[in-house]
């Protein structure tokens, strides 16, 4: 970068575009490149500053004074306030022209603040003068930094227009821009936990002096609503949540000491306190201590709504409390006692809306409330009525995202609304639907991704590609869903290692892993992935530690020791592949004893019942494997609610039980569906040192 002139840059603009020039004026002085950046780039300035702005605007039919020439000639960049009003403004013209004429048109940027960047749009942006030469010839677009929501966004197009300055890669500084953030708010929460203990303690000390104790609540209040408002939004898309562990015990001994001292505003926002709490824990995997916190703001919400009914923040905080509460029953496959919770959500839900019909907020909270209905009936096998649910719910989320298209929090909502539809298409054996939901997620969510660096966003891109690698397997697209899975495990590895606290995180880059494990062919299985499969069972033991109750952690053990009992009979050994699978099946009957969330659960019952009836037939067991098949045959056929995940395994059962027109029935139905995921060939786990069976050696060979 030049340092000799005495201007960073020169801001032209239209008059009416003149607060986006203040705002980008003051942006660019304030910032200072990140330290790291000038390891590799020790001559950079330490400041982009001074940047000249006009203040006023130039008289009507004259031409550019000599202080406007000067201020241009002694700056090192133009850049150019993009907008309709721009490109019909004489003087934003002239200042381009005059710039572009002194062999710099190189260091002009523009900043796009409103309007189209396409030239032959009715609305384009750019003025005449970015268009054209000086000879009048058209040239091409120019590259712009779109401030717009839409676009880059305010901080993001900033950044664009220093690095441009600077004459550095726009990604390396917004990573590092990116990092020096995070380590901002790692020191601002580190120095909040310590004042949130002293004030807290102050002011449960201070409970029996009056004066001293209201002003002592005052503050601790403010400091937790701070840490766990404000403060929890900006550690969350650096994904440090843990921070706030302390800051929730220290809340929950606080608030017990109060009872129901305070205004009813400071008991609404203990509420909330309560519920962001429960939050926190459950992101940490603690369904436990979340639950107990969901209560507590169970119960002050309902406190505070029978003093006043018609009072919509009551009722709205009414209805989140009861969300919650219902959300960790279904995590841990209690549907029954979800239920209710669910119901009334729905119930307050629709009390809201009818109380305020326009109201954004209530119609999403509706769209939510059809959401947690429909995961019940999917939880039940009741698919169609599932699928009515989330369709319901994302036709709600996806007409307010239409109103407000630059509401990330609407992205996040309807991408998770898509993904209950992919799912709920799956159960019904819509294969190609179910993928096709998926991938429109993954269209929805990565323009954004690739514009920002935020860790729930990233999440849940990466959340999305393990779906849609497993609809690919299911339709036979193995090289397709090798892809996503490599994809979707980098973005993993990179957030767990970011907070390998995050248990949400650690459970969904368990389940990546395993699918990268699952479609490695028997034939390629080396001892590295061995170790791989130890380290994963490792991982979800610890997860289960922190949790028992958690069904899903549950079921990706099971999944794992079923595969160690694949993977030790094709090295033909038949006692630890019995053991591996009686381990599983044991905790899959015990997991369906407890929950009532059976048709998904006995799915995974039957795979693994199928795969220890394999290891009891390796093992010399023939009327044990027999026994065993034949009792999860039967399980599976008496079940008057089923889902398209029963097929598969029917499949193979049948097979194993020389069911022959069983087997032809169901691989009708699997073809008519275009299922063709290579993994239920049992060639492509079992073949090797194993001898298949004649039945198997049947489907090994078709």
């Amino acid at each position: 970068m030049t340092d000799s002139r005495h201007y960073k840059a020169f801001i032209s603009y239209s008059h009416s575009d003149e607060q986006w020039a203040r705002w980008l004026q003051r942006a660019l002085e304030k910032y200072r490149p990140p330290k790291s950046l000038f390891v590799a780039h020790p001559d950079l300035p330490k400041r982009l500053f001074p940047i000249f702005r006009d203040r006023d605007e130039l008289a009507s039919g004259g031409e550019l004074s000599e202080s406007i020439h000067k201020a241009m000639q002694d700056s090192d960049a133009l850049i150019v306030i993009c907008s309709p009003a721009a490109r019909t403004s004489h003087w934003v013209n002239e200042e381009i022209n005059r710039f572009k004429a002194g062999d710099r048109g190189h260091r002009v940027f523009c900043f796009l603040v409103a309007g189209s960047p396409d030239a032959h749009s009715a609305d384009c942006a750019f003025p005449t003068a970015i268009l054209q030469d000086e000879h009048g010839n058209v040239i091409h677009e120019p590259l712009a930094a779109d401030a717009t929501p839409k676009g880059d966004g305010k901080r993001n197009a900033m950044l664009k227009i220093a690095a441009g300055l600077l004459n550095v890669g726009v990604d390396d500084l917004k990573q590092r821009d990116a990092q020096r953030q995070a380590r901002f708010w790692l020191t601002v929460a580190i120095g909040s936990l310590f004042i949130s203990a002293l004030t807290i303690g102050l002011a449960i000390y201070a409970l029996n002096a009056k004066r001293e104790s209201e002003i002592r609540r005052q503050q601790a209040e403010n400091l937790i609503g701070f840490m766990l408002g404000d403060l929890r939004k900006n550690l969350e898309p650096i994904g440090k949540l843990e921070l706030l562990d302390s800051v929730g015990d220290q809340a929950m001994k606080y608030f017990a000491t109060l009872g129901n001292r305070g205004t009813a505003k400071e008991l609404l926002d203990r509420a909330k306190a309560f519920k962001q709490i429960g939050e926190v824990r459950k992101a940490q995997g603690e369904l436990e201590p979340a639950l107990k916190a969901f209560k507590q703001a169970l119960l002050q919400s309902e406190a505070l709504y029978k003093t006043d009914p018609s009072n919509n923040d009551y009722l709205f905080e009414l209805g989140q409390a009861e969300f919650w509460v219902g959300y960790v029953a279904w995590e841990r496959g209690d549907l029954k006692s979800a239920e209710p919770y669910f119901q009334n959500y729905m119930q307050y839900s629709r009390e809201l809306l009818a109380r305020e019909p326009n109201n954004s907020d209530y119609n999403m909270e509706l769209s939510y409330a059809y959401s947690n209905l429909g995961s019940l009936a999917s939880a039940r096998g009741n698919s169609q009525v599932a699928l009515d649910n989330f369709i319901l719910s994302a036709e709600i989320n996806a007409a307010e995202l239409k109103k407000t298209p630059d509401n990330i929090d609407l992205v996040f909502s309807y991408a998770e609304g898509l993904s209950w539809v992919g799912s709920a298409k799956q159960d019904i054996g819509d294969l190609k639907g179910s993928e096709q939901a998926f991938a429109e997620i993954s269209t929805l969510i990565n323009p954004i991704y690739e514009k920002a660096e935020n860790a729930k966003l990233t999440f849940t891109l990466a959340s999305n590609m393990g779906f849609q690698t497993e609809a690919k397997l299911n339709l036979g697209e193995m090289n397709s869903a090798k892809e996503l899975n490599a994809k979707s495990l980098s973005i993993l590895a990179m957030l767990v290692a970011k907070d390998p606290h995050n248990a949400m995180w650690l459970d969904v880059h368990n389940k990546s892993r395993f699918i990268k494990l699952s479609m490695i062919p028997a034939s390629d299985w080396s001892a590295s992935n061995d170790a791989e499969l130890n380290q994963l069972q490792e991982s979800t033991r610890k997860l289960l530690t922190l949790d028992s109750s958690n069904s899903t952690n549950t079921i990706r053990l099971v999944s794992i020791l079923r595969e160690k009992a694949l993977r030790a009979l094709h090295t033909g050994n038949a006692s630890d592949a019995t053991t591996y699978a009686k381990s599983a099946h044991t905790l899959m009957l015990d997991l369906v004893k407890k929950s009532d969330s059976k048709p998904m659960l006995l799915v995974h019952l039957a795979k693994s019942a199928e795969v220890l009836g394999s290891a009891l037939m390796a093992n010399q067991q023939a009327q044990a494997a027999e026994v065993i098949w034949n009792d999860t045959a039967n399980l599976l056929d008496k079940q008057s609610i089923r889902i398209f995940d029963f097929y598969p395994v029917r499949y193979l059962l049948a097979i194993d039980l020389k069911q022959t027109d069983k087997a032809k029935q169901i691989e009708t139905e699997l073809t008519k569906a275009g299922y063709k995921d290579p993994r239920m060939d049992p060639a492509f786990t079992l073949s090797g040192t194993f001898q298949l069976s004649e039945p198997l050696k049947r489907m090994k060979d078709k």
